[in-house]
C-alpha cells in the first residue's frame, strides 16, 4: 500500500512511457484523490504530432494529443504529455485500489529497431483509510414519570452525541462537543411508557457513527389499580381493601368512587410504598355516611373506583381505574322494630265477645298499630305491612287498618317494616279468630190455602253460629220478622215479630193460617231474620189465588178468575187425549218441520222461518191421530191459495197447492 509509485515500459533502453503517481487521502470523506503522471523518456527523437494517445486512472479512459516533438540536444530527457487526477473512493473497512494506465503511439524506428504503440499499466494498493466506528456504551438512570439521564461514553475522542428514544428510527443530538463522554436528561416523555434508547456518537476523526446496544426503559407512571375488594359500607368501621403498584413513594393519590356516572365519593392524599401490594383505606366518620347517604335507596351496586397519581399538584399519568361490588348487609343496616298492638275496631263484634283482642271470621275489622321503626345507616321507613292469614295490608304509617280476616282459630299477625334499600324487620302476634257463619233461612214455602184462598201457610226454617269465647257461646237468636206489599205497589208495610222456635244453632217456624192476603192480588213478602251479628232477608211472591173454575155472571172460566166468554178456559183443551183445534201462537223463526202441535198458528212472512210453502202472511192449521199429522197453511195474499201436506213414518210429503 502506498501514497505514491512510478512504473514504465522502456522498448529500448531509456526510449518510452515513465509514470508517476500520487494521491491525497481524505479520511473525513473515505475517498483519495490519485494523480497521474504521463512521461516520454528519451536521448534524441523527432515524431510527428499524435492524436490518439490515452490515459486510464481508476477506469476513467481518457484520450489526448501530444504535439510534435524534435529534440537533438544531448543527455536524457524525460517530457511530461498528460496529466490527470480522479477520486477514488474507498470501501467500508477504508481500502481502495486504483488502475493506471497510459498508451502512446511512435510508428517508428529507434535505436535500430521498429517501434509502433509504448504502452504501460500498473494497478496501486492505496493506504487504508481508517473506517472503524468508536465503540459507544450507554448508562441510564434517574428515572421520573417524564425523564430519564442517559450517559454515554465513547472508545475515542466523538465530536456529534445523539440519542433515540424510538428504537433508532430517528436521532436528536444532545452534544457536539468533542470529547468521550457526554451525559444528558431526556425530557417530555409520557407517564408509565417503555421507550426503547440507544445513543450514538460520531468519531472526530473520520466522522463515523458508533451506537450503543439498546436500552429499555420505562418512565414512572401513574399508580395502577390491579383490583378493589368488596366493600362493605356499613361496617362500623368501613374500608376500602385495594391491591396497587405504585412507582413512587413521594406520589400521593385521590380515589374516586362513582356509580354509573355519578361521583358517589372523593378520598384524597392517599400514599404508600413503592411496590405492588395490598393496601386498605380507613373511610372516616364523614365519608362513611356519604357512602351510605348515596346508598340510601339500595342495597348494593358495582362501583367503578378510578385512582389518580400526583407529584405535588400535578397530574402523573393517566387515572386506573377498576369494579368491585359496594355492599350493605341486612346484619348491619336492617331497621330496628320493637312491636306492634293490635285490636278489633269493629264495636258490633267487640261488644258480643267483650275484648276487642278476640276476633270473628269475616266481621271482626282487624287494626295494628306499630311501634314507629328507627332506619339504619342513612336509609329511611318506607312502609308497613301486616299480613294476617289471607289478609294483606300496608302503610307507610303505623296505623294499618287491614279489615276482616277470613282465616279462623289460631291466626299469626306479622307485621313488616320496610325501608328504603328493601330490608326488612318483622315482629309476629298469635290472634284467636273464631270461625262463624252469618245467620241463614236455608228453608221456606209460602202458599195460599188450597192456593186459591185469602189464608196462607208458612214453613220457614235456618241455622246460626255459635261466637264461643272462653267456652261461653256469646251468640244468640233475636228476632223473626216479616212485611208485604202488594206486587204493584212500592211500599212495604211494617214489620211484624213473629216467634219461632229456636236453639243456639237453628230455629224454625210453621203456621197454617199465617197471614191473609186477598186472593185476588198478587203480594210480595218479606222475610228478615237476626242473631246478634249477622241477618238474612229472602222475598216471596205470593200469587194471586187461581180457582180451577170461576162462576161469572153469564160466564164461567177455567183456570181464570174474569172469564171474558161463556167459557173462558186458560190452558191447553184436550178431548179423547187430543188437542182440540185453538189459537197457539204467532210464529217467529220456527222450522215448520218442528210444528206438530195441534193448534192454529199466524205467519208473518218473516224470512227466518225454515220449510214453509210459500212466502206469504198466512195461518198454518196443524191437527192429527197418532202418527199422522196434516199441515194445512192458507196463503191470504195470495187469494187464499190454500197448501197442504202431511207426516207419516216420520217423512213430511212436499207441500202441494190445492
Amino acid at each position: 500500500m502506498a501514497l505514491s509509485g512510478s512504473f514504465n515500459n522502456y522498448p529500448v533502453s531509456s526510449f518510452g512511457l515513465y509514470c508517476e503517481w500520487n494521491a491525497t487521502q481524505s479520511v473525513i470523506g473515505n475517498y483519495s484523490d490519485v494523480t497521474l503522471y504521463v512521461y516520454l523518456s528519451y536521448y534524441t527523437i523527432g515524431v510527428g504530432e499524435r492524436s490518439d494517445s490515452y490515459i486510464n486512472v481508476n477506469g476513467e479512459n481518457e484520450q489526448y494529443t501530444v504535439a510534435a516533438i524534435s529534440d537533438y540536444t544531448s543527455g536524457w530527457k524525460k517530457k511530461l504529455l498528460k496529466t490527470k487526477t480522479v477520486r477514488v473512493y474507498h470501501d467500508g473497512s477504508g481500502n481502495a485500489s486504483c488502475y493506471l494506465g497510459a498508451s502512446w503511439r511512435f510508428s517508428g524506428t529507434y535505436s535500430g529497431g521498429y517501434i509502433g504503440w509504448i504502452e504501460t499499466a500498473t494497478t496501486a494498493y492505496l493506504n487504508q483509510i481508517d473506517r472503524s466506528a468508536p465503540t459507544v456504551s450507554l448508562s441510564y438512570g434517574s428515572i421520573t414519570a417524564s425523564s430519564v439521564y442517559i450517559s454515554a461514553t465513547a472508545s475515542t475522542t466523538c465530536d456529534i452525541w445523539q440519542y433515540s428514544i424510538n428504537g433508532g428510527s430517528s436521532w436528536v443530538t444532545f452534544n457536539s462537543s468533542s470529547g468521550t463522554s457526554r451525559g444528558y436528561t431526556i425530557t417530555g416523555l409520557s407517564p408509565n411508557t417503555t421507550y426503547s434508547i440507544y445513543v450514538r456518537a460520531r468519531k472526530s476523526s473520520n466522522q463515523v457513527y458508533g451506537t450503543s446496544g439498546l436500552a429499555s426503559v420505562k418512565t414512572l407512571g401513574g399508580t395502577v389499580l390491579n383490583s378493589v375488594s368488596t366493600v362493605t359500607a356499613d361496617n362500623a368501621t368501613a374500608t376500602i381493601a385495594i391491591n396497587r403498584t405504585i412507582y413512587t413513594a413521594s406520589y400521593t393519590h385521590t380515589l374516586v368512587i362513582k356509580n354509573g356516572s355519578t361521583t358517589i365519593l372523593t378520598i384524597t392524599g392517599i400514599a404508600g410504598t413503592a411496590n405492588t401490594s395490598s393496601q386498605t383505606i380507613t373511610l372516616s366518620a364523614a365519608q362513611r355516611t356519604t357512602l351510605l347517604a348515596a346508598m340510601s335507596s339500595i342495597k348494593s351496586f358495582t362501583g367503578t373506583f378510578i385512582i389518580t397519581t400526583y407529584s405535588g399538584s400535578t397530574q402523573i399519568g393517566i387515572p386506573s381505574s377498576t369494579t368491585a361490588t359496594v355492599q350493605t348487609t341486612s346484619a348491619n343496616s336492617a331497621p330496628t322494630f320493637s312491636g306492634f298492638t293490635h285490636s278489633d275496631t269493629n264495636t258490633n263484634t267487640s261488644n258480643i265477645t267483650g275484648n276487642n283482642q278476640v276476633y270473628i271470621k269475616g266481621y271482626s275489622l282487624l287494626t295494628v298499630v306499630a311501634t314507629a321503626a328507627t332506619a339504619k345507616n342513612g336509609a329511611s321507613i318506607s312502609s308497613y305491612q301486616v299480613t294476617a292469614g289471607a289478609a294483606v295490608a300496608s302503610s307507610i304509617g303505623t296505623t294499618i287498618a287491614v279489615g276482616k280476616l277470613y282465616t279462623a282459630r289460631t291466626v299469626p299477625i306479622v307485621v313488616t317494616v320496610i325501608d328504603s334499600r328493601g330490608y326488612t324487620s318483622s315482629a309476629t302476634v298469635n290472634i284467636s279468630v273464631i270461625e262463624y257463619k252469618g245467620i241463614e233461612i236455608s228453608n221456606y214455602l209460602m202458599r195460599r190455602l188450597n192456593e186459591v184462598e185469602s189464608t196462607t201457610e208458612i214453613t220457614i226454617s235456618g241455622t246460626l253460629s255459635e261466637i264461643t269465647v272462653s267456652s261461653t257461646n256469646k251468640n244468640a237468636f233475636q228476632y223473626l220478622k216479616y212485611r208485604y206489599k202488594k206486587t204493584s205497589e212500592s211500599t212495604y208495610s211494617s214489620y211484624v215479630t213473629i216467634a219461632p222456635t229456636y236453639t243456639a244453632t237453628s230455629f224454625s217456624y210453621d203456621n197454617d193460617e199465617f197471614i191473609s192476603l186477598d186472593s185476588d192480588y198478587s203480594w210480595n213478602v218479606q222475610i228478615i231474620v237476626a242473631d246478634k251479628l249477622s241477618t238474612d232477608t229472602i222475598d216471596i211472591v205470593l200469587p194471586q189465588g187461581m180457582p180451577l173454575m170461576s162462576f161469572r155472571q153469564k160466564k164461567v172460566g177455567v183456570n181464570n178468575r174474569t172469564p171474558t166468554a161463556a167459557l173462558d178456559v186458560v190452558g191447553e183443551i184436550k178431548q179423547n187425549g187430543y188437542g182440540v183445534l185453538g189459537f197457539v201462537k204467532a210464529l217467529l223463526s220456527e222450522n215448520f218441520n218442528d210444528i206438530t202441535e195441534p193448534g192454529i198458528y199466524f205467519y208473518g212472512n218473516n224470512p227466518a222461518l225454515t220449510n214453509k210453502p210459500v212466502s206469504a202472511v198466512g195461518l198454518l192449521e196443524v191437527f192429527g191421530y197418532g202418527g199422522y199429522i196434516i199441515q194445512r197453511f192458507t196463503a191470504v195474499p195470495s187469494g187464499n191459495a190454500l197448501y197442504i201436506r202431511s207426516y207419516f213414518n216420520s217423512t213430511w210429503t212436499a207441500w202441494i197447492e190445492k
